[in-house]
């Protein structure tokens, strides 16, 4: 950890610079009234904890609140991970976890439930209980999520005299069956039982206007007579949805890209990026118009989101890239525009479960929907991917997240204003205030588009009595800039006039509380203490003076070491840490049941009640924890820098190697012989066939069965006593549909060569891959029996005479089939996780679509966009010692509508791996007292 120092210099204030950009804002006729006791919401929670809303903001305890929800799929992460994935969404200011409950999941088979394993809804819940999460499900009963039929299971859409969504008394029937089984799961768990549900989404998207209204009601009084009584009942509000009155708060959202766009076009400017965006985002999930004529008055609700991206999930025709600050603008340019409440779509990624019946992916071949997804993979580009892995968007928002948490109870009952007309437009820019004090929310940012530094900026707001100009000294906000800057700051008994640097954390401390700011990018931190609020100010123990009514202090170079040292008015002492732009990657804010602490770290942490866990990259690091707190101090502490104590991450290295070989298609296969060497007189006209019975007893339905195959002869195949119209080529590998020839149950496969003198082979594999996805691979080999005879064989005299094949060893595999995906065998070592979090196969691949499967089943899978295809392997680590892991890429088509935002697309024609790596992440815990 490097150490840094700063330097404080004092100017003398002058007029403004003349050539200077100066923005102006007008906060002194604001309206900050607020409306409450109108909202039909349910149980707020037991004295003392009330949860309540208006039409602005949420109270705790009658104190405003700004709480941060982010959404895991409980369905689509490993149950043993749950823990892990809370924690570290703890660690980034999560406080609310938002997660689909999907119907599909739960009853695939009609009245056949299922809350075990990673669908025990239960546990889920109580664990984020166990870690001070509060729990907002989305019940549905649709709910889209990117799942087959939106969440509908198959069986009720299969239904004839119904119409699902509607108040039809048959879906009724099923909906309200369906609501109070999830009820069930979360009885006693309740906000006002002192549980951690505080709210519930009911249906999803819900577009019907005023004609929906009812079926809004109806759900609501649906789940409230199953008990479901909760401090907020919501809907989606994007679009005409459907928002009967104050008896639901409707929620926004909005997206870096539109992956679901009905084109293969550059997305263009996308203005959720803008300050004071609409709230209703029209393109949400797909591009279908709106219809007009209904009109609700948003006013009588706060402004909550429940679907700000941080990143998105691929489509097959769309696959774009989302960078690491595009989930921070745009959650700044919501919370500076008056949000109140971000939530975000989806916060950790997941991977799709494998279905009994299908795969339970949104597609579009089956059901109409919208769009294909990948199978198996739900990453999401989310803060925290499929895998577990955080993403550099994760360390990018815990600014944001932090000062929320922190301060939030400030923000939440400022207003939002945008610059003035006379104001310089080039940047994107708001201020949110009340009374004198504020915040300014800069973000000079645009997706995909480098943006010119605005140079020599100032901002100029006027307040009830006041003009405050910031900074005094005009700067330049280069491209790429989000932050969120305070002005009129109380800081105890002291005003903070203002300030360059983001407010990210209050420590209580036992010798003075300290304030943490983070540098914005390279803009020099500048403070501006009011000298009538402060007795006096110092940096190492040198008294700084004043320049007329203030102090001001400019942070040459931040760090962990040094601080701003005063005392307010009352002589209470305050402390300013600054934190560098790379040690606001490395911060951590981090609470248990014994309070909260701050870290500044080059490996990553979370805090549970017992323990801190460091994981990282590397095996080594260090953790600096600020220990000037009540906080439990940690042990083996190394030494000391200023309020810090240093201690060490220190792990043995590993390494592993992963092999990686092409894998043919008739790998599995053996040759048998087909033809005699020599023939006799009464032989000529004789047949070798080939038998085998093939049970396909799979729950899921088959989808497709090919035949791969080679005969260095003329051969035809018959099929449950019915001949394949197929030809096959005789000295060429051959792949033969026999989708519609297979069927559930016993199956019989004749293969017919008739006699020829030579030494001929015969070799094949079989694949059928199922509904589901599952995949049966039957390989020739000697339990394809053969018969000899004049006589073409039928199913009962097959195998009267049959005898094993006779097999033909060292003959070279066939070459693969052009255009047909190319697969290869990674082989793994002996795989210690000791001291690991997690191992990761980390495949570089080029192509259209990868498939990696173990012992035929489909483990995980990706569409290519340019990234690394990483995978979990902690996930499969009982699985990986009894087979080895099979990838599969299929090589672009040339003619494939697909928008590619960063591949050349040209050099996906040809599939190909690049190279196979495992990473480790290493991992250790140290105990709290």
């Amino acid at each position: 950890m490097i150490r840094f120092y700063f330097s404080v210099f004092v100017f003398l204030f002058g007029s403004f610079i003349s050539e200077a950009q100066t923005v102006f804002f007008d906060t002194s006729a604001m309206n900050n009234e607020v409306q409450s006791g109108h909202l039909k919401m349910g149980n707020p929670g037991p004295d003392g904890a009330q949860l309540l809303v208006n039409n602005r903001y949420l109270t705790l305890h009658g104190k405003p609140i700004i709480p941060v929800m982010g959404e895991m799929h409980f369905s689509r992460c490993p149950e043993a991970e749950w823990e892990n994935l809370i924690l570290k969404m703890k660690a980034n200011g999560i406080n609310i976890i938002a997660t689909y409950v999907f119907w599909i999941y739960h009853e695939e088979i009609e009245g056949r439930f299922d809350w075990s394993g990673n669908k025990n809804f239960r546990k889920f819940i109580e664990l984020c209980a166990q870690h001070g999460m509060w729990v907002y499900p989305r019940l549905g009963p649709w709910c889209h999520g990117e799942v087959r039929n939106g969440a509908m299971p198959d069986w009720i859409l299969n239904k004839t005299n119904m119409s699902d969504r509607t108040n039809h008394p048959v879906y009724q029937h099923y909906a309200e069956r369906w609501l109070g089984e999830v009820a069930n799961q979360m009885s006693g768990l309740y906000y006002k039982d002192g549980g951690p549900v505080i709210g519930v989404q009911l249906e999803n998207e819900y577009w019907r206007g005023k004609k929906g209204e009812a079926h809004i009601v109806w759900l609501k009084q649906v789940v409230r007579k199953s008990g479901v009584d909760v401090p907020l009942y919501t809907v989606t509000g994007w679009r005409h949805a459907s928002v009967p009155q104050d008896e639901v708060i409707p929620l926004w959202g909005g997206y870096p890209s539109a992956p679901w766009a009905t084109n293969i076009k550059s997305a263009g400017a996308n203005p959720v990026f803008d300050f004071e965006s609409p709230a209703n985002v029209e393109n949400i999930g797909n591009e279908v118009s709106t219809s007009k004529g209904y009109s609700v008055d948003y006013s009588r609700y706060p402004y909550f989101t429940c679907e700000l991206g941080v990143g998105n999930q691929i489509t097959y025709h769309r696959r774009p890239v989302i960078g690491s600050l595009e989930g921070l603008a745009i959650a700044t340019v919501k919370v500076g525009s008056g949000s109140n409440l971000p939530g975000y779509y989806v916060f950790a990624g997941g991977s799709n479960p494998v279905g009994l019946l299908t795969t339970l992916q949104e597609e579009k071949d089956d059901t109409g929907y919208w769009n294909d997804y990948p199978v198996i993979s739900y990453d999401f580009q989310a803060a925290i991917r499929e895998t577990g892995e955080l993403s550099p968007a994760y360390q990018e928002l815990k600014k944001l997240h932090y000062f929320l948490n922190e301060f939030g109870d400030r923000l939440a009952p400022m207003s939002s204003v945008l610059p003035e007309s006379n104001s310089d437009h080039a940047l994107r820019c708001a201020v949110r205030a009340k009374d004198n004090s504020g915040f300014l929310f800069v973000s000079n940012y645009s997706r995909n588009t480098a943006l010119m530094p605005c140079k020599k900026q100032q901002f100029s707001v006027t307040t009830n009595n006041e003009v405050i100009v910031l900074p005094k000294h005009p700067v330049t906000i280069p491209d790429s800039s989000v932050f969120i800057w305070p002005f009129n700051f109380e800081m105890g008994d002291a005003l903070l006039k203002y300030a360059t640097a983001q407010p990210v954390a209050k420590m209580d401390g036992l010798a003075a509380d300290t304030w943490f700011f983070v540098q914005n990018g390279s803009i020099v931190p500048e403070f501006v203490l009011d000298a009538t609020s402060v007795t006096s100010v110092s940096f190492n123990h040198q008294r700084v003076k004043a320049a007329k009514d203030d102090y001001v202090v400019r942070v040459e170079n931040p760090g962990i070491q040094p601080g701003l040292e005063f005392l307010d008015i009352k002589g209470a002492a305050h402390r300013i840490v600054v934190l560098s732009p790379a040690e606001a990657q490395q911060m951590w804010l981090v609470s248990n049941d014994l309070g909260k602490n701050l870290f500044v770290s080059d490996v990553n942490l979370t805090l549970s009640n017992a323990s801190l866990h460091l994981f990282g990259e590397q095996p080594t690091g260090e953790v600096f924890a600020f220990e000037d707190n009540s906080f439990a101090k940690l042990p083996e502490a190394i030494d000391t820098l200023g309020w810090f104590t240093r201690h060490l991450f220190n792990q043995p290295a590993k390494a592993f190697t992963a092999k990686v070989r092409p894998q043919n298609y008739f790998e599995k296969a053996k040759w048998l012989k087909s033809t005699p060497e020599k023939i006799s007189s009464r032989q000529q006209l004789f047949h070798t066939f080939f038998v085998k019975e093939i049970g396909v007893y799979q729950t899921s339905e088959i989808k497709a069965a090919t035949l791969f195959c080679y005969s260095d002869v003329e051969a035809r195949l018959r099929v449950n006593g019915r001949w394949v119209n197929q030809p096959l080529i005789p000295g060429s590998a051959n792949a033969i549909d026999l989708t519609g020839y297979l069927h559930k149950g016993e199956n019989v496969l004749l293969v017919d060569v008739p006699f020829v003198e030579s030494n001929g082979g015969w070799i094949a594999s079989l694949v059928v891959d199922f509904l589901n996805s599952d995949r049966l691979e039957i390989p020739s080999d000697r339990s394809w029996l053969s018969v000899t005879d004049y006589r073409i064989p039928v199913y009962g005299q097959a195998l009267r005479n049959a005898a094993e094949p006779v097999v033909m060893d060292n003959r070279p595999m066939p070459l693969d089939i052009p255009g047909w995906p190319v697969r290869f065998a990674i082989e793994l070592p002996d795989l210690d996780f000791s001291g690991l979090q997690n191992l990761y196969l980390n495949i570089n691949y080029r192509g259209d679509k990868a498939k990696l499967r173990l012992n035929n089943r489909l483990v995980a899978d990706n569409f290519y966009n340019g990234e690394v295809f990483s995978v979990a392997l902690k996930k499969l680590r009982r699985q990986l010692t009894a087979g080895t892991l099979e990838l599969e890429l299929s090589p672009l088509k040339k003619e494939a509508l697909i928008y590619f935002e960063k591949v050349d697309r040209t050099m996906l024609f040809n599939a190909g791996v690049t190279s196979v790596t495992v990473k480790p992440i290493y991992s250790s815990e140290i105990g709290v007292e």
